[in-house]
């Protein structure tokens, strides 16, 4: 006899109709703010959002510029993030950011590489410290030489920065741009943050298909899964891609989502 083990945990997360105007980032909200966005990403990197989130806008009210954050004491900067975890070395990332930052701001056509992002191996044909243009067709970023970015912090600068930035576009969804057919930076990026890959499966809703974040292949949304991104629901985690809940959803006594 072998008991019956429990089943784990699903992962599930509430998500807005494809007809919401933003699906709940922080990202979102700083996306023409590409430093504050980066911020952002260090204190979000391994800490609930809803713990992160609190303490990001208060040092932001203490260092609003990024003059601020280059010249803020260390011990300080410590203190007010204590409860994040991680305090020193987030500290001195976002401390160097800012004062690299203020010397080589990111700019179009000033690239650096970062080994093995997107993809294994990329970035070995560019030599440490070499900066290439945009027409060097080798794998490179424009905030890739600031120190401690990370896979987190470029998948959420290119999804939300990166086109306004190159001049491409005036935001992320491609407001504005003067190319024809243009394709934003968002629809190329595979990224491996669940919240991530949950708002890009949402925007590909939003035109009509279902995302594999895997290999990024598009299928066309049958209509069972159009009307579910059109009402408020839940979406559970299957092999990594998010998988929308097409029964209808109830809300629970206590207000939180419900699935039949």
């Amino acid at each position: 006899y072998f008991p019956k083990l429990p089943e784990p945990p699903v992962s599930c997360l509430p998500f807005p109709p494809i007809d919401a105007p933003s699906f709940g980032l922080v990202q979102e909200q700083l996306a023409h703010e590409p430093f504050k966005l980066l911020i952002a990403t260090i204190f979000l990197n391994r800490t609930r959002g809803g713990v992160a989130l609190p303490v990001l806008f208060k040092v932001f009210e203490s260092y609003p510029t990024i003059d601020a954050v280059a010249s803020a004491d260390l011990a300080e900067l410590v203190s007010m993030i204590r409860c994040l975890g991680f305090q020193n070395q987030r500290a001195k990332k976002c401390i160097a950011i800012a004062q690299l930052w203020q010397s080589e701001p990111p700019v179009k056509n000033k690239r650096y590489r970062k080994l093995h992002y997107p993809k294994k191996l990329d970035g070995r044909d560019v030599a440490a410290g070499e900066c290439i243009d945009d027409e060097d067709p080798r794998a490179a970023w424009e905030i890739a030489n600031l120190p401690g970015v990370g896979a987190y912090s470029l998948d959420s600068w290119r999804i939300f920065c990166r086109d306004e930035l190159r001049g491409l576009a005036k935001d992320w969804k491609g407001t504005g741009s003067a190319i024809p057919d243009f394709v934003p930076e968002w629809k190329s990026v595979l990224p491996q943050d669940k919240e991530l890959r949950a708002y890009l499966t949402w925007m590909w809703l939003k035109e009509g298909w279902v995302w594999d974040c895997h290999s990024g292949d598009l299928t066309p949304a049958g209509e069972k899964t159009l009307r579910a991104a059109r009402r408020e629901g839940v979406a559970l985690e299957e092999d990594g891609n998010w998988v929308l809940q097409t029964s209808p959803v109830k809300k629970a006594p206590n207000g939180l989502h419900a699935i039949d």
